[in-house]
């Protein structure tokens, strides 16, 4: 499938700071304006903490809790993906698959 007209690649404004084998996840927000609406979902086995949508400023960190029976497992399952969402200034929606 091609990349829809005027799409192009966007740098990842975000970097892994930790991941704990008890399934906590944090990422730094490296943009330069604040990014809107951000959550996180989870794709694959297990439960994700409570992510409600909040606005990040450049330099925050914002954690994320994997959870239930399955966290440590879900951590290293292969089909399992943690997806960040955000909304730029501009009110482009942008997602960050983050492998586990």
């Amino acid at each position: 499938m091609a990349p829809a007209r005027g799409a192009s690649a966007v740098p990842v404004p975000w970097q892994v700071t930790l991941r704990s084998p008890s399934g906590v996840i944090e990422v730094e927000y490296r943009g330069v304006a604040p990014a809107k609406h951000v959550r996180f979902a989870l794709a694959g086995q297990g439960l994700l903490g409570l992510s409600l949508p909040q606005t990040v400023v450049p330099g925050e960190r914002v954690r994320v809790t994997l959870r239930g029976s399955h966290a440590e497992a879900t951590t290293c399952a292969a089909d399992a993906m943690l997806v960040l969402r955000w909304f730029e200034s501009d009110g482009t929606e942008l997602l960050w698959p983050i492998a586990l």
